[in-house]
């Protein structure tokens, strides 16, 4: 599963949540936003949520408590991001096939 969040404590923990809810059955992958593209795009920080349970741990990996919203990426970025992601695990003979088989099965019609 690839997965696209706020740059926040809890954004930060779905990814693990989200495999321990489903116990173990998949394999989640973070495409965004990480502090690297915060920087990068030069994202607008707010204060984090000192609420949070998850936050002194957050803050204490990055050295600050703040949340970015992921809608603050640009969506070009974001549409970058995934095609990045999905590139290596598209098989693109295969999508060729299927859209074949369709087209198959369509004129059958």
């Amino acid at each position: 599963m690839l997965y696209a969040g706020d740059f926040d404590a809890t954004g930060e923990d779905i990814p693990r949540d989200l495999a321990t809810r489903l116990n173990g059955d998949v394999r989640v992958e973070r495409i965004a936003l990480t502090a690297e593209q915060v920087e990068r795009f030069d994202l607008p920080p707010q204060p984090g949520k000192r609420s949070d349970s998850r936050s002194a741990a957050f803050e204490s990996e990055h050295g600050r408590l703040v949340q970015v919203e992921l809608d603050a990426l640009p969506p070009n970025e974001l549409r970058a991001l995934y095609r990045d992601a999905l590139e290596p695990l598209w098989d693109v003979s295969k999508y060729e096939h299927v859209k074949e088989r369709e087209e198959t099965e369509r004129t059958a019609l």
